[in-house]
């Protein structure tokens, strides 16, 4: 039977394509409540799982999953949409980096070696989460104003959010190459 905690992390996993789909169809507000919601269940089903302790392999493999899903179809709906302060290549960025370092996880957690979240990992994950809910604040700021995404960019906002969108992939990318770099470390330690 499965616990709450992955209850919690195959709920959000199921918000990822439902958030996508809303913010396609131009409910930018329901969006953004469903991101937040999800947000609440990461936090949440973490903080159960080891209050409980109820630490599954299944919640080691699906809950940094479902967090790269929902925010990756997320900045793909932003792509869509034309958001002016997130580009295919800062997109491309982050979801390259999840995609290898999630190969990475499943591979350790197969073959039991497990694999221990870094610090910066941890405030790589925190800073996505917070660029992609304030862009989905802003964008639904805007559209009860009646200014299409594709005209977010301008302003002291939106001058912001491409600051706060360039620092998360430079988050992102030094997360990406402390595990690069600490898994080339350890296995020429194992070739001594």
């Amino acid at each position: 039977m499965m616990n709450l905690p992955n209850r919690l992390t195959v709920a959000r996993l199921i918000l990822a394509p439902i958030v996508l789909a809303c913010l396609i169809a131009g409910e930018v507000r329901l969006c953004f409540y469903l991101f937040l919601v999800a947000m609440l269940t990461d936090l949440y089903d973490g903080y159960l799982a080891r209050k409980s302790n109820n630490v599954t392999e299944f919640g080691k493999l699906m809950d940094p999953l479902a967090d790269k899903v929902l925010v990756s179809l997320t900045l793909i709906g932003f792509l869509l949409l034309r958001v002016p302060y997130v580009r295919l290549w800062m997109v491309a960025a982050i979801v390259g980096r999840e995609l290898l370092i999630l190969g990475w996880r499943t591979g350790a957690v197969k073959s039991g070696d497990g694999f221990v979240t870094s610090r910066v990992a941890k405030w790589k994950t925190a800073s996505q989460m917070a660029w992609v809910a304030l862009m989905l604040l802003h964008l639904t700021i805007l559209s009860r104003m009646g200014v299409a995404p594709a005209a977010a960019g301008e302003g002291v906002a939106g001058t912001f959010l491409w600051m706060f969108g360039l620092a998360t992939v430079v988050l992102t990318l030094v997360s990406g190459a402390e595990y690069v770099l600490s898994r080339r470390y350890s296995a020429q330690s194992e070739d001594r």
